[in-house]
């Protein structure tokens, strides 16, 4: 899009940089707070708690894959995808920080699932400063397919194909996401017991 707008290699790169350094740095404060609470209280209640939360996301997952958008929905809200559209076409450093906040916040419904059973694993097994290195990995890692995307799509065809795959087979993801939660959700639920 940022090519389209005219918009130079640089201020591209620049834009991207920064919007996935505040992916990685927004998802990793969630984390942390998240891991604080759960080592604070009680583990094994905590560790329960998680388990259903994660179980709950996935059933939000595949409510979305049979009913997409009916009642509750985790979508990100069409007004927020308005909103960063805004600051996206304006394609500066702020913009980018601004876009890459509302986006982890906003899409944090549909991917914290999976980050809950993270967090609830490594507050099970460590303590709050033991289990941050393992945070930091796990964000890096989350983060590593908005990398290799970014890279590679200065190559029009290439986003071309990854948007006609993303539209034939992108409700299907919901589907995967909630099974792998409530797997994960049961997992962690025997792994406390």
């Amino acid at each position: 899009m940022l090519f389209t707008l005219g918009k130079t290699r640089k201020e591209v790169y620049g834009f991207g940089f920064f919007y996935i350094l505040t992916v990685y740095i927004t998802y990793l404060l969630i984390g942390m707070g998240l891991l604080k609470a759960s080592v604070a209280f009680t583990l094994y209640p905590i560790s329960k708690v998680v388990a259903i939360l994660v179980i709950i996301f996935g059933l939000f997952n595949i409510k979305e894959y049979f009913w997409p958008g009916r009642r509750f929905s985790i979508r990100i809200p069409l007004s927020v995808r308005g909103m960063v559209s805004k600051y996206a076409f304006e394609a500066t450093t702020l913009s980018a920080i601004i876009v890459g906040f509302l986006i982890s916040v906003y899409e944090f419904p549909c991917s914290g699932g999976i980050y809950l059973a993270i967090v609830g694993l490594i507050s099970h097994q460590k303590t709050f400063w033991s289990g941050l290195p393992y945070l930091l990995l796990y964000n890096f890692m989350f983060v590593l397919p908005l990398i290799i995307v970014f890279f590679v799509a200065t190559n029009k065809v290439f986003v071309e194909k990854m948007i006609n795959i993303q539209e034939k087979h992108g409700r299907k993801l919901h589907l995967v996401l909630a099974v792998t939660m409530i797997l994960l959700g049961v997992f962690i639920l025997i792994l406390v017991s």
